[in-house]
């Protein structure tokens, strides 16, 4: 979920941005409600800050008042450093504050005018909202992408950080189930190792039995035509692979 701050000194200005926000949410340019929330609208710097500490997991749209709360645009760089996405509006009626802001290089989304009375402001809010929502769609995707999904029963579907996972063998006479090497652990998974395998571009078959993670790989035997894991574990590579697996690992 995408949740949406703002830090606001000016009550009437910071309530109708609330409506604004909550209606896109509502009513946008997709079939359905984003999947995002108002968490805390304050004047109160403090507040906004405690929460972003407590959720460092989570994925913030933030509405920052330059003029009046919150003068140090180093607090708000830092915040993008340090959580998994955020994206910053800063509110500004004050040319020094927006001439301020292009000198740090902020980068925010955008910088607004406090003026919601005027249709262009509230349609640039509007467009401001979706742009956020979709970069966070696509960030979200993207951590995605860093785990390895499986299921032990079906229904039942787990996550681990790809890096964790060393490989995946198959199970004699058992054409159901493949064997998950990860951590210190082995556990029996639903699946093939081709479905594994073309699911997982960091996976590398290195014989007929056996899908390894390339990120875990740390040697590569030419004269025996084996590789070993970070973890220690020894695979042979088959004749027919042995080119592919040198040219994938980038050896010569």
């Amino acid at each position: 979920m995408l949740t949406a701050l703002i830090l606001e000194g000016n009550s009437m200005y910071r309530h109708k941005l609330q409506n604004i926000i909550q209606n896109r949410i509502r009513v946008n340019d997709t079939l359905d409600e984003y999947d995002m929330e108002i968490a805390i609208s304050t004047d109160n710097l403090s507040d906004i800050l405690n929460h972003i500490a407590a959720h460092k997991d989570k994925s913030f749209l933030i509405f920052v008042d330059i003029d009046t709360v919150s003068h140090d645009l180093n607090i708000w760089k830092q915040i993008k450093d340090n959580v998994v996405f955020a994206e910053i509006i800063y509110l500004s009626d004050s040319y020094n504050s927006i001439q301020k802001i292009i000198a740090a290089r902020a980068e925010p989304l955008d910088i607004l005018c406090k003026n919601l009375a005027d249709d262009f402001t509230i349609q640039r809010v509007r467009e401001n909202i979706d742009i956020a929502f979709a970069r966070y769609k696509k960030n979200a995707l993207a951590n995605l992408a860093n785990f390895f999904s499986y299921e032990m029963t079906h229904g039942l579907v787990e996550r681990i950080p790809f890096d964790q996972v060393y490989s995946i063998e198959s199970i004699i006479g058992n054409n159901k189930q493949v064997r998950l090497n990860y951590r210190n652990l082995k556990e029996d998974i639903l699946g093939s190792l081709k479905h594994f395998e073309e699911q997982y571009d960091h996976l590398l078959r290195c014989n007929r039995t056996t899908l390894v993670n390339i990120t875990n790989i740390i040697r590569i035997d030419k004269k025996n035509k084996s590789l070993t894991l970070s973890n220690g574990q020894i695979y042979p590579i088959s004749t027919r692979r042995f080119k592919n697996a040198v040219k994938i690992l980038g050896q010569t």
